[in-house]
C-alpha cells in the first residue's frame, strides 16, 4: 500500500464524538501516575488542570480536523468557572506548555508496556508471546517441535 492510499484509508476511519471508548482502556490512575512521576501535577485550581490537558492532547490526536478550542468545548474538558464563560483561546496553549511532553511520554510508555504484554498473552502462538509479525520470515509448521522454534532453528523446523 502506498503512503497516499494509507493516509486516505486512515482518514476514512470514523472518529468518535467522545473519548469514552478510549477512556475505558486508559485508567485515570495512569494519568495521575504520569503527572506525579514527572512532577507535572496541578497545584493551584485552574479551569484546565493537568489531568484535563492530558485528555486534550489525546483528543487533539483523535480529532485532528478540529480546532483545539473546539476540542476543549466538545469534550467538556474545562472545569466550571465564574459566569460559565468559555475558556479563553490563549489559555489552551499555555496549559499545554505547562504540561510539557514528559507526562505524555510516561503515559505512552506505560500504556504500551501494559497493553503489549496483555495482547501478547491473549494472542499466543504455540505457547510463545507474539509481539510483532513482519511477514518476511517463513513460519514453521504447526507440527514442528516447539523446542526447534524456541532455539531459533527455523530452517530445520520447516523441513
Amino acid at each position: 500500500m502506498h503512503l497516499a492510499s494509507s493516509l486516505a484509508a486512515t482518514a476514512a476511519f470514523p472518529r468518535p464524538e467522545k473519548l469514552t471508548a478510549f477512556a475505558e482502556h486508559l485508567p485515570q490512575e495512569w494519568i495521575e501516575q504520569a503527572l506525579h512521576a514527572t512532577g507535572s501535577a496541578t497545584v493551584r485550581k485552574r479551569r484546565l488542570p493537568a489531568e484535563q490537558v492530558v485528555w486534550l492532547v489525546l483528543g487533539m490526536a483523535l480529532f485532528r480536523d478540529r480546532s483545539i478550542v473546539e476540542i476543549v468545548d466538545k469534550l467538556d474538558l474545562a472545569l466550571p468557572g465564574v459566569g460559565e464563560m468559555p475558556v479563553a483561546p490563549s489559555a489552551v496553549p499555555q496549559a499545554r506548555a505547562r504540561l510539557g511532553a514528559e507526562p505524555m511520554a510516561w503515559l505512552f510508555a506505560h500504556a504500551a508496556r501494559c497493553w503489549a504484554h496483555a495482547s501478547a498473552d491473549r494472542h499466543r502462538w504455540l505457547g510463545l508471546a507474539v509481539y510483532a509479525v513482519d511477514g518476511t520470515s517463513p513460519i514453521p509448521s504447526r507440527t514442528a517441535p516447539i523446542s526447534a522454534v524456541r532455539k531459533g532453528e527455523r530452517r530445520a523446523a520447516i523441513r
